[in-house]
């Protein structure tokens, strides 16, 4: 295996894993893979409407599309979505694995802070809302990360920048 990981993020909806990926980009130069932007590239959710199940599938294999050519190249990659499931996780490091990449699961565990964000946004619509369904879908159905999937997990007690330094011992 070659030093490149795939870090997997996991957590609820405004649980903060863009904001955590954004800054792993900027300290350690990840490359950073959103579903939320090729949803809005495709331009579906933007209006708060619901995506189909066709628009999830397709949105979905873009995604995974675009993990190969950076983990082909030996990149370490953040993947950014809900990965609420084994189900989705599993996938992810089945690609991961094809290019003999090792992955972990970065697991926010920030339930009542992501509640708490979710129900601020709809005041200040910072980005775009997650309808009641999609997070109550969300939560209903989110499967831990367990022991086995290489878990790393933020719980916010440490500011996000000390988190990362030692978590990836970048010197911070």
């Amino acid at each position: 295996m070659s030093n490149a990981r795939l870090y997997i993020l996991c957590g609820l909806p405004f649980a903060g894993k863009t904001t955590l990926a954004l800054a792993l980009v900027h300290r350690l130069g990840f490359t950073h893979i959103a579903l939320d932007d090729i949803n809005s590239e495709r331009g579906l959710g933007v209006s708060g409407e619901p995506i189909s199940q066709a628009d999830w599938a397709r949105s979905y294999a873009e995604a995974h599309r675009r993990l190969e050519a950076p983990l082909a190249s030996g990149q370490t990659v953040i993947y950014d979505a809900t990965n609420f499931t084994r189900k989705e996780r599993d996938r992810l490091r089945k690609i991961a694995a094809r290019h003999n990449i090792a992955a972990s699961v970065i697991y926010l565990n920030l339930a009542d802070q992501a509640r708490r964000r979710w129900q601020d946004n709809r005041g200040s619509r910072t980005r775009y809302d997650v309808r009641d369904e999609d997070f109550a879908q969300v939560t209903a159905n989110f499967e831990l990360p367990t022991a086995d999937e290489n878990v790393i997990t933020y719980d916010g007690i440490l500011p996000l920048d000390e988190w990362i330094g030692w978590t990836f011992g970048d010197g911070a």
